[in-house]
């Protein structure tokens, strides 16, 4: 008589992470990664994620201003299934070309790693990232200053400065010095469970400093708890500000418009609709911030109507005109 007890599930494999050290890196992030990292595993009571600190070679490291640090093991020999390259310190975004020189080591072993090797990174990090080559077709941000740079030196990354955090089908970038904390967000919102993720939330991932106008505050990735949001919050990013409906963001996260909307005004305060224009303009105050770009290649980039669309909504939320709102907080 064949046995009815059913057979024993393994559980997954952990992911092993490299955090990797390289000359002039800003050590913080790793260490808050490995923290998360921790937790994560203590929180989901099994490992997640099996650590290594990795480097080109096995000499002491100086990172920028902090201690020397050691690496376990060579990136060739780590075997890892995810590299996370930390921030990267630059004073100036106008040559890159120096600091690309000295990490040529650098990006010689991020090009020899397996192509099943995945990266993530932050901040000034991905400029290695995306001198080796790996993120050449690839979907990325990076650190809001070096957009125009990032944008001359590598033209065939489909570059998202607007994005918090970006998947790529290889790589997982971030924008700003504390990019580690939206990027392993997205991360461990796919191995943990919403109320595992919201305990990680609370303790150990503070939220980016407020908006620097009052009416775009709580608009910041980290800030949202649900994950329903989270992705709406990145679909509306990348959705013309023409184009925004709340029924067809409701159908694509496959749920009804109410829910949605019940979701957003209670994580919120908003109406739905309210929240999607005011996230698609706080992506033109940062573009208004970040660049030189004329108001109507703006509106043109983020899918406006026209300029004068553009204008009058910033105006209704903001009280400033686009221009007036450039030259107060450029």
């Amino acid at each position: 008589m064949p046995s009815t007890v059913p057979p024993s599930v393994s559980p997954p494999r952990p992911t092993r992470l490299a955090l990797l050290l390289y000359p002039g890196c800003m050590p913080g992030g790793l260490f808050a990664v490995a923290d998360m990292v921790r937790a994560a595993n203590l929180r989901a009571q099994r490992t997640l994620y099996e650590l290594v600190w990795a480097g080109v070679d096995l000499q002491p490291v100086p990172t920028w201003q902090g201690p020397g640090l050691q690496p376990a093991v060579t990136l060739a020999a780590a075997a890892a299934d995810v590299v996370l390259v930390p921030g990267l310190w630059l004073s100036s975004a106008s040559d890159l070309q120096r600091p690309l020189q000295q990490l040529a080591p650098l990006v010689r072993a991020l090009q020899q790693l397996p192509a099943a090797t995945r990266l993530w990174s932050y901040c000034a990090g991905v400029v290695p990232v995306a001198a080796s080559g790996r993120l050449h077709g690839e979907a990325a941000t990076a650190t809001w200053w070096l957009r125009e740079a990032l944008h001359t030196h590598f033209p065939r990354v489909d570059w998202r400065f607007d994005e918090a955090v970006v998947q790529g089908r290889a790589v997982l970038t971030a924008a700003g010095a504390h990019g580690y904390v939206p990027l392993m967000q997205q991360a461990l919102a796919a191995q943990l469970a919403p109320a595992e993720l919201r305990d990680l939330q609370n303790l150990l991932m503070l939220p980016r400093p407020a908006a620097v106008h009052p009416r775009f505050a709580g608009l910041e990735l980290t800030g949202l708890a649900d994950d329903s949001l989270r992705r709406a919050w990145m679909l509306v990013q990348r959705t013309a500000a023409a184009e925004l409906r709340l029924a067809a963001l409701a159908q694509t996260l496959h749920v009804s418009p109410r829910t949605l909307a019940r979701r957003v005004h209670a994580q919120t305060g908003l109406a739905a609709a309210q929240w999607m224009r005011h996230i698609k303009l706080r992506q033109v105050a940062d573009a208004l911030c970040e660049t030189r770009q004329p108001l109507k290649r703006i509106a043109e980039d983020l899918g406006f109507a026209s300029e004068a669309s553009l204008i009058r909504a910033f105006r209704q939320v903001t009280g400033m005109t686009p221009m007036a709102y450039r030259i107060a907080h450029a």
